[in-house]
């Protein structure tokens, strides 16, 4: 199968979207011709929030040794 993007998906791989429901096709059309698919609305849910930014911040990753700290220390 060809994405509207170029992008080409395994067949494997469109049964898999299929058989979670995110997927229809027409099955009027042989595969081996192309068949039409079209995204059902758990697959346009499922679309949209791939795309949307994460909403919790990516870990930290830990100092370098000798490097200074990411916070200022206290001064007294």
């Amino acid at each position: 199968m060809t994405a509207s993007s170029g992008t080409r998906i395994p067949y494997p791989q469109m049964q898999k979207l299929e058989r979670a429901g995110l997927i229809t096709r027409d099955t009027s059309h042989p595969v081996h011709a192309g068949q039409p698919v079209s995204l059902t609305d758990a697959g346009r849910v499922a679309l949209l929030d791939a795309r949307r930014t994460p909403t919790t911040q990516a870990p930290k990753s830990p100092a370098r040794p000798g490097a200074s700290p990411s916070t200022p220390a206290k001064r007294r």
